[in-house]
């Protein structure tokens, strides 16, 4: 009862309207979820773009998945970027990922997804520090299938704390999967090159190939955070 009085609160979060600051407009531009076969867990991925003219900070969103018989799955109110609360210029999007984990979601299926972000005016000023970006994926029975990412420093400093969002997309421009990792203790020297490698788990790469899903492309994000 408790779930389900949550649910319908985290609902009406969602179907509100939220106030634009100074312009900015946050829009839910491609949302996924799915549950493993038999489990129960899976992963919940959107993509939140700035569509308006100016810059907004983003806050939490909400998030409410339904099963294909409108059962109510999973409520969340908490479900933010990474790094959180910052700052997208207009034209610019992230990512977001979460790990859904709820004996409600076993040999469920996936059907209506609800999910809203909301503006907030403390956001943080983040510099998008350009990098090189590549995905291998052997298949379910090897432990080789990472998204490489590659950082130049090209600053006058050493730079530590680089936060990564990497996208997978599949081959017809759909979002199938988001990684996210901060590397604080990591220092990249002027001049330096260093490639990061986020391993894609192998239930992820088992439940594409039982899917027909394939990769089609990559897309990641590198935030350093402005002091």
């Amino acid at each position: 009862m408790k779930k389900r009085i949550l649910a319908y609160m985290i609902l009406g979060m969602v179907f509100m309207t939220t106030r634009a600051f100074a312009g900015g407009e946050l829009s839910v531009t491609d949302k996924t979820a799915f549950i493993f076969p038999g489990k129960d867990s899976g992963y919940f991925y959107a993509k939140v773009e700035n569509i308006g003219d100016e810059p907004v900070g983003v806050d939490s969103g909400t998030l409410a998945l339904f099963s294909d018989t409108d059962e109510i799955l999973e409520a969340s109110a908490y479900v933010s970027t990474y790094p959180n609360r910052l700052i997208l210029n207009p034209g610019e999007y992230t990512y977001v990922s979460d790990f859904l984990w709820n004996s409600a979601l076993k040999n469920k299926t996936v059907g209506d997804i609800r999910y809203s972000v909301s503006e907030t005016d403390r956001g943080r000023e983040v510099q998008i520090v350009p990098c090189e970006a590549a995905c291998e994926i052997k298949g379910s029975d090897s432990f080789d299938n990472y998204v490489y990412v590659t950082i130049t420093n090209d600053e006058s400093e050493t730079r530590y704390g680089y936060y990564i969002v990497a996208a997978l997309l599949d081959t017809g421009g759909n979002l199938i999967y988001v990684d996210e990792n901060s590397y604080e203790r990591i220092g990249l020297h002027p001049g330096s090159t260093a490639t990061f490698g986020m391993y894609i788990d192998n239930d992820i790469v088992e439940y594409y190939e039982a899917n027909g899903i394939e990769v089609g492309s990559v897309d990641v994000l590198v935030y350093y955070l402005e002091e």
